[in-house]
């Protein structure tokens, strides 16, 4: 008998071969473009995880070899790259500086168990790094210095979440301070005296970020004080006050400055697409650039142009380059492993009338074979103040492959439609925003896109929470379900989530001294008998924000009560799949999980 190979059968089977070719799909992004030199740094997970690039003379290299993730990086004056890195995904990020003219790595602040560092901002000269770290409690992000030749010393204690965003002369920085998820203030802090004054004092909610300097006396900023979206400020701290110079019926998203600080660049969310534009620092002669379909984020203007990322149905995740007075260009070439993504489907962006009348919108992705009604899967966005925007996803072009009809509602509470709208979910009201998702269903059944019981339903963290919300609330609509680092019980979670992001979740989700009884009744625990279809759980046992406690209770529970569960916990992930290698494994059983149980209707 002639004996066959069967640890590789996914790669000898065609379908699940371009399955597998869809997640294997790289990425490149968060582009740091120098204002002095021709140096850009990017991430990219081409050797299997998030490592820095250099992008030089049209030459594009790795860094330096390392084997845990890197999350963030920031270029200062010559040829220092400060980043932030992870051990399995346990968001314990330890900040460490890379010395390009010496080839050396040289740790700054962390252990990878216990504390959290906040990347900074370099100042003018590249000789000082200012950052924020939860070393003193394990919950405050306090402000630390580090200098060369001198080391890191803290400048002032802080309370809650803080995070540097640039020097604005040789002493003081603008650190951004989160009050909650979506009200935040800019704090000036001198770092010899460590002196803190609030710039921003407010009434009501306002989240004030991205400040970008333009002299020792002026910086430009994002705010919503009063107003439901985001629009470009000025603040003059001679006269310490404030002013809108440039605002949208959308979201202002990102900003930066250019070298020679005379014009500016900045991103609008419109319907979830991002426009890229260009401005004088007077918003007198404000242009639209030329740029990729899909969402653009990390714009950085350097010397050899303006550099983003940028990701779409049909780009995959890439970096963008615009040099003065040319055309948009990609400057990266991800490995596509045979996927050719400029045929990938692009969503259709539409309204639907939900339960009370209320149009909700959502991406419909449409299968290119098979016809109506379809299988289906809805996706459900995390956050909950997240958006469904048209990037590209692997999982979703995979299930398009497939034949599947994907539809993603942006329901009662998601970011990008104003402040008001974004709040419509809040505490008690979170019903109302899950039964958007149903809603969702009927109307695509009424329209004769699906059938009620072949659709199959998943999101991850919020998502993940609203998947199981939803196969409890409409248990025959659901063919099966995959939950991805959810939460399961919402008294359990604000208990045991990080400590340092505990009071930004209960203004959210409510206080369990106070509210644990509704708490729990808009838990998912409390309604696993209602769940029907099978269900799959997936978790990261390094996860910081929803602990895998909350996956173990709800797999318990399910197999007390007999029900097809099955359960995957991923060693050496955390809050996601980061690693290339478990992105591929892990999601390949999903998306077969989600074909076993989802047939074509008959």
């Amino acid at each position: 008998m002639v004996p066959t190979l069967s640890i590789y059968v996914d790669e000898y089977d065609p379908l699940w071969l371009e399955v597998r070719r869809f997640l294997s799909i790289r990425s490149a992004k968060l582009p740091r473009a120098s204002k002095e030199g021709r140096l850009v740094v990017y991430l990219s997970d081409v050797t299997g995880v998030d490592l820095p690039w250099t992008w030089t003379n049209e030459k594009a290299e790795p860094l330096f070899p390392f084997d845990e993730r890197v999350g963030e990086v920031s270029l200062g004056s010559g040829g220092k790259v400060a980043f932030l890195w992870d051990i399995g995904g346990n968001e314990r990020w330890v900040l460490d500086v890379y010395y390009m003219n010496e080839g050396v790595i040289r740790h700054i602040h962390g252990d990878g168990k216990t504390i959290i560092a906040n990347l900074g901002a370099w100042d003018r000269e590249g000789r000082r790094l200012s950052f924020t770290s939860t070393y003193r409690n394990g919950i405050d992000f306090d402000l630390y210095v580090y200098e060369e030749g001198v080391g890191v010393r803290k400048v002032v204690d802080l309370e809650g979440m803080n995070r540097v965003s640039a020097w604005l002369d040789e002493r003081r920085v603008l650190v951004v301070h989160s009050n909650t998820n979506l009200d935040s203030d800019i704090y000036l802090v001198d770092t010899v005296s460590g002196e803190v004054r609030n710039l921003t004092k407010h009434e009501g909610e306002a989240r004030n970020t991205s400040p970008t300097v333009l002299d020792g006396s002026k910086f430009l900023y994002l705010t919503n004080d009063g107003q439901e979206f985001s629009g470009v400020a000025l603040y003059d701290l001679e006269k310490m006050s404030w002013k809108y110079v440039y605002r949208v019926d959308h979201d202002i998203e990102d900003i930066d400055l250019s070298p020679d600080s005379r014009k500016v660049v900045f991103t609008v969310n419109e319907d979830g697409y991002s426009k890229v534009y260009t401005s004088d620092i007077s918003f007198s002669k404000v242009e639209l650039l030329d740029s990729p379909e899909g969402v653009v984020g990390a714009l950085s203007w350097g010397i050899s142009g303006i550099f983003y990322s940028v990701t779409g149905p049909r780009i995959g995740h890439e970096v963008v380059a615009v040099p003065e007075g040319n055309n948009p260009k990609l400057i990266t070439s991800s490995p596509k492993f045979g996927v050719r993504v400029e045929e990938c489907v692009v969503p259709e962006i539409l309204f639907y009338e939900s339960w009370d009348g209320m149009r909700i919108p959502a991406l419909i992705y449409r299968p290119r074979t098979g016809k109506p009604p379809y299988p289906a899967v809805v996706i459900i966005h995390g956050g909950p103040e997240g958006q469904s925007r048209p990037g590209f996803d692997p999982i979703v072009q995979a299930l398009v492959k497939l034949g599947y009809l994907v539809l993603e509602p942006n329901f009662r509470g998601s970011a990008g439609y104003g402040k008001t709208f974004i709040h419509l979910d809040d505490r008690e009201r979170r019903l109302d925003s899950l039964r958007d998702i149903g809603s969702l269903v009927d109307w695509a059944e009424k329209e004769g896109l699906l059938v009620k019981g072949c659709v199959a339903v998943t999101g991850a963290s919020y998502g993940g929470y609203a998947t199981l919300m939803s196969m409890a609330l409409f248990p025959d609509y659901w063919s099966c379900g995959v939950e991805r680092v959810g939460i399961v019980n919402l008294v359990t979670f604000i208990k045991n989530t990080g400590p340092w992001r505990r009071k930004y979740r209960i203004y959210e989700y409510g206080d369990p001294s106070t509210m644990a009884d509704i708490m729990l009744q808009l838990s998912p625990i409390s309604h696993v008998e209602k769940i029907k279809a099978p269900l799959m759980v997936i978790h990261g046992e390094n996860d910081p924000r929803v602990p895998i406690s909350e996956a173990e209770q709800l797999v318990d529970a399910m197999r007390k009560l007999g029900r097809d569960v099955e359960f995957i916990r991923i060693g050496d992930e955390g809050h996601g799949v980061a690693r290339v290698r478990n992105r591929v494994t892990i999601y390949t059983r999903m998306i077969k999980f989600i074909a076993k149980h989802t047939k074509c209707p008959q």
